[in-house]
């Protein structure tokens, strides 16, 4: 699943509906609710894929982990060394900022998961988010 930033992930376009993103993915999931009070997040297990919702049903924001492929400009980013992806992504021209889990990459609306200082997730996500 090739990132286009602020735009896609994949098949996904960030804006399509929540049944929209569900056909284009015709994959079984469940929904649940990772923000009290805020609209329910689908779960895509199988594919490795959690896509969060706007109030008006959206997408926004889509959280990818194993067993997702995704990449950004040839790049892949899970299961990978956090420094060398860093490294990668600077020769590109892009600065990260540290998180308390890992990394973002605002010009690209990417945000990596690496607690463990190896890519466990990747998110991507429309602009103004």
């Amino acid at each position: 699943m090739e990132i286009i930033p602020f735009t896609s992930i994949g098949a996904l376009t960030f804006g399509d509906t929540r049944q929209t993103a569900r056909n284009k993915l015709a994959s079984s999931f469940s929904t649940f609710e990772k923000i009290v009070g805020g609209s329910e997040t689908d779960s895509f297990d199988d594919l490795g894929l959690h896509l969060y919702f706007n109030d008006a049903d959206h997408l926004e924001f889509v959280e990818a982990f194993d067993p997702s492929v995704v990449t950004f400009r040839g790049l892949s980013f899970l299961g990978r060394d956090l420094a060398s992806v860093v490294s990668d992504m600077e020769s590109l021209g892009f600065s990260a900022t540290e998180s308390d889990v890992g990394v973002k990459f605002n010009e690209a609306g990417i945000a990596l998961t690496a607690p463990s200082g190896f890519v466990e997730g990747v998110a991507a996500h429309r602009k103004g988010y």
